[in-house]
């Protein structure tokens, strides 16, 4: 019975001797975190900030890299609705936000979410890594929400340093899901992507937001339209903004408490040209040359669609 605390003794005593260099320093402490970059030959991440996957795409491509010298020990992929900044709206059964959680280590419950014991490099861009919101790997039950998702990549290395948003490491981005059944947004009269405007002057748009023409299309029941400074920096948007210009509401959001305005004219179809007059008329400030339109709409049964037009101001 002597003999089993000699032996932790003696591996205690090897432990620090190895631990030190040959001239008896003390051992250095890593405390930093796993670095997090683009995946390898690629300029960017996926999905980037303000991404928009069209109606047509059942699936986001994830792309990244995480780094440590130590090892890295566990990479969190955290994706989660954003559509009313982290609170609950009351959402129709038959839809689903999409919610991932995929934690990539040595011993990850799936074989695309493994890697090496000790690696020191994890690259993500290929299509094993995929997030379908359709089909038989689809994360969801039924029909993915439509609408604004954050999406979080944070890694902690093998002694237990982590990625923070106190220091800005972990990659956090907003996307957004479009799908054929959310409204539909349309403005008709651009020139060269923009919509072209003068100081001074009431901002002239054509188009329309109405009822998908879907099976699963269901009636308007908040339109939001503000005119709002360029997003220059690709910051989180519907959290922080810019100067507004402007701002208007009608009908009641299911997500966003006090977000609401005078009742919908029509909730099938809104036309901009009979909406956006009068009162309701966007005049165009002084000293600005673009500006963005953004024009946010919720359906009946929690579908969100969010259009961004670029205003040219002369």
């Amino acid at each position: 019975m002597k003999k089993i605390p000699l032996l932790i003794s003696s591996l205690f005593i090897a432990a620090l001797f190895s631990c030190s260099d040959e001239n008896d320093n003390p051992p250095v402490q890593d405390l930093t975190a796993p670095e997090l970059g683009f995946a390898e030959g690629r300029d960017s991440f996926r999905p980037m900030e303000n991404e928009v996957m069209p109606a047509t795409k059942d699936h986001l491509h994830l792309r990244f890299s995480v780094s440590d010298e130590s090892g890295i020990g566990q990479v969190l992929v955290d994706i989660h609705n954003s559509f009313d900044g982290h609170t609950h709206g009351r959402l129709n059964n038959t839809f689903t936000a999409l919610n991932v959680k995929d934690i990539y280590s040595p011993d990850a419950s799936q074989p695309f979410l493994r890697f090496p014991e000790g690696a020191t490099f994890l690259n993500v861009d290929g299509s094993a890594t995929d997030i379908y919101w359709e089909g038989s790997t689809s994360r969801v039950e039924n029909n993915v929400l439509a609408g604004p998702y954050d999406i979080v990549i944070s890694a902690v290395d093998v002694n237990g340093n982590q990625t923070s948003f106190a220091d800005n490491s972990n990659y956090i981005a907003t996307f957004y899901i479009e799908r054929p059944y959310a409204p539909m947004i349309a403005v008709t009269n651009l020139h060269d992507g923009e919509i072209e405007g003068q100081a001074g002057e009431a901002l002239e748009v054509q188009g329309s937001v109405a009822k998908a023409d879907h099976e699963l299309g269901s009636e308007i029941t908040f339109l939001w339209v503000r005119l709002m400074e360029e997003d220059d920096d690709h910051g989180h948007e519907h959290r922080v903004s810019g100067e507004e210009f402007y701002e208007k509401m009608w009908g009641t959001s299911a997500y966003r408490d006090g977000k609401s305005g005078p009742a919908l004219p029509n909730a099938n179809e809104l036309k901009f040209e009979d909406i956006l007059t009068g009162d309701n008329s966007i005049i165009l400030p002084e000293g600005e040359d673009h500006l963005e339109l953004v024009i946010w709409a919720e359906d009946a049964n929690g579908n969100i669609t969010r259009k961004v037009y670029e205003v040219h101001i002369d």
